[in-house]
């Protein structure tokens, strides 16, 4: 269980970090102060948004479990038409510092080609630490 929000900052969350992965399950900055966070066996993550207890919603995200880390790569696509060339990747890692709190680091790139002239690349990075609020859902 984790801190959906990080104090001071009022444009980012944890679930909402995460729905890099899953556009349509965005919610208002506002809604939802904790995140469950299951890595099952199927190589997937289970995230649930809670308020106050109060289950709001629930996200499955297909990724790789690594040593240390879990690695998101949902929504990445390449594509070729005869004269254009697109390519948009989105990666995420999540992992637990020392403390337990959870570190996501997390790029978002696209890249287009028209022939061979490059029409530009654009990156976008995003580090947080979501704190710790223990090992059990809420209510349990």
């Amino acid at each position: 269980m984790y801190e959906n929000k990080i104090p001071d900052d009022f444009e980012n969350s944890l679930w909402n970090d995460l729905c890099l992965h899953n556009s349509k399950k965005v919610h208002n900055v506002s809604e939802g102060n904790q995140v469950f966070i299951e890595f099952t066996e199927d190589k997937e993550i289970k995230v649930e948004l809670y308020q106050n207890s109060i289950l709001l919603d629930t996200m499955t995200l297909p990724g790789k479990p690594k040593k240390n880390y879990f690695t998101i790569r949902k929504g990445s696509h390449f594509f070729t038409l005869i004269i254009l060339t697109s390519k948009v990747s989105k990666k995420t890692i999540i992992g637990n510092d020392a403390n337990g709190d959870l570190l996501l680091s997390q790029g978002n790139s696209s890249n287009t080609m028209v022939l061979e002239d490059d029409l530009g690349d654009d990156f976008e990075t995003v580090t947080a630490t979501y704190m710790r609020l223990g090992d059990q859902r809420p209510g349990l």
